[in-house]
């Protein structure tokens, strides 16, 4: 970087990872030009609160924390909304949008994931969509009728939070999963059960095991084929079948992709100019699309990004599950990691899980009603193990 002129960062992405990272870098260089480039208005809102909006009465509108004009001034930054990044000249060190090209000094991607897309046959297939930002639940809600039932395609995160959203401010929902029970990538079978059954007598219907093969307009609403005949009636529609890291742009770059923009523990990808952060970054144990990893993240990739090579500590990622009939904490087993999980505990309190690896140490945990008040110790403990570790 110049040392005759303020260095000039620019960030593509305007979620949590995006102005977090800005926060952090006006923080550590007043001085500094920051631009931010998004495709889309701009406004800081939580992603997290979509899946929880209705029961607390709250729209796209009421959901926006800070307006962009109000975070830009804050910030001190060059906002460029309703800019799409379309490519990236390293060489010259260039970021060409549809507004034009944006040198830089440091670039930060914090693109996001982008919404995995089921293969399904029908009239209306296409019309099964994500909720996976303000404009999309803006066109969610806004076409939800009073007391409609939701087919809700995806068991996961997304779609267990949605149902329990849904069905506790007076709409119906059923859930198609594959799998054998909610949230099956995260939790043992016995908490999915339970997950499952709470949400049943709050009003969730469940079709796990099985996938949606069709869509068809059906009067009003649509008609859903399920691969073993069976037929759902519903008014909406909502896809939840996963998320995928955004790396279409960085590849095309030439930095170097594996689930996710592979970066180092500065943050920093295959090009010591550039980093990633958030739902696209694949860190050394892996991706961490979570809030809780995006924070850590960009305290130490801001003061990288300006030239002090900083080391992300990630703290354990322990994430609460919005499922108010059944309250949920959780630390997922590490991705690729073997091992097991072992039921400590499942009385009046609730459940406790642990996985352990194979060397018997605990990296995951799931706590269940009461007991998600250990949440604290067991990071607490955790936090400690990985301290040694790096010693």
């Amino acid at each position: 970087m110049s040392q005759s002129a303020p260095p000039h960062i620019v960030v593509v992405g305007s979620g949590l990872a995006g102005y977090g990272v800005l926060r952090e870098l006006r923080k550590l260089a007043p001085e500094a030009r920051l631009t931010l480039v998004t495709g889309d208005d701009g406004h800081f809102y939580s992603k997290p609160a979509l899946s929880t909006a209705l029961a607390k009465g709250k729209n796209a509108d009421t959901l926006v924390t800070t307006p962009a004009e109000k975070m830009a001034a804050q910030l001190k930054l060059d906002l460029r909304a309703g800019r799409s990044a379309e490519a990236i000249d390293r060489t010259d060190r260039i970021l060409l949008t549809t507004g034009g090209p944006i040198a830089y000094d440091s670039l930060i991607l914090a693109l996001g994931a982008d919404c995995v897309q089921a293969p399904i046959e029908g009239d209306a297939a296409h019309r099964a969509r994500p909720v996976n930002d303000l404009e999309q639940y803006r066109t969610f809600r806004e076409s939800l009728p009073d007391g409609a039932h939701v087919l809700i395609l995806g068991g996961g995160l997304v779609g267990t939070e949605f149902s329990n959203d849904l069905t506790a401010s007076g709409y119906k929902a059923t859930v198609v999963d594959m799998l054998g029970h909610p949230l099956a990538q995260l939790v043992p079978a016995p908490i999915g059960d339970a997950i499952r059954g709470a949400l049943e007598k709050q009003g969730v219907t469940w079709h796990l095991g099985r996938k949606v093969v069709a869509i068809d307009t059906d009067g009003p609403g649509f008609k859903a084929t399920l691969d073993d005949g069976t037929t759902i009636q519903s008014d909406a529609l909502l896809s939840a079948v996963g998320l995928r890291p955004h790396t279409s742009l960085a590849a095309a770059a030439g930095l170097e992709i594996g689930r996710g923009i592979k970066v180092d523990l500065n943050g920093r990808t295959s090009d010591p100019h550039i980093f990633a952060i958030g739902d696209c970054a694949e860190y050394p144990h892996g991706t961490s699309a979570y809030v809780t990893p995006i924070m850590a993240a960009a305290r130490a990739i801001a003061p990288s990004a300006l030239g002090t090579a900083t080391d992300i500590r990630f703290p354990p990622l322990s994430v609460q599950v919005k499922t108010t009939a059944y309250p949920v904490v959780l630390l997922p087993a590490p991705f690729g990691v073997e091992g097991a999980w072992e039921k400590v505990d499942d009385d009046e309190r609730g459940m406790k899980y642990l996985f352990r690896d194979s060397e018997s140490e605990i990296r995951g945990y799931v706590l269940t009603c009461d007991r998600c008040a250990e949440r604290g110790d067991l990071d607490r403990s955790l936090s400690e193990l990985t301290k040694q570790e790096r010693v």
